[in-house]
């Protein structure tokens, strides 16, 4: 099982609410590490969220679901990246591709 601690979790989330739930949505996802507004209109928001774990990535589904007026919460994309360890990236900050 990969080291938990060395991954980077992207993923997108696609937020179905009512319009009076803009303001109390804004204030959330502003107050949240890692949420991202990427789009949204009247009953729509698409956010971008980013954590070094599932925990994070479910915290943040769990704090957009308690926003009153908030329908519901999906979790349309989510990729891992491994992080790399300590040492393993070149002086220069690049890394080169496998051959």
């Amino acid at each position: 099982m990969p080291d938990a601690a060395r991954e980077w979790h992207v993923a997108s989330l696609v937020v179905r609410h009512r319009r009076e739930a803009l303001s109390a949505l804004a204030a959330a996802i502003g107050g949240a590490d890692g949420l991202e507004l990427a789009m949204q209109d009247d009953t729509r928001s698409v956010l971008l969220q980013e954590s070094d774990g599932t925990a994070g990535l479910m915290a943040s589904i769990d704090l957009l679901q308690a926003v009153p007026g908030v329908l519901s919460v999906n979790l349309v994309y989510h990729h891992v990246e491994p992080q790399a360890r300590p040492g393993d990236e070149p002086e220069n900050g690049t890394q080169e591709l496998p051959r």
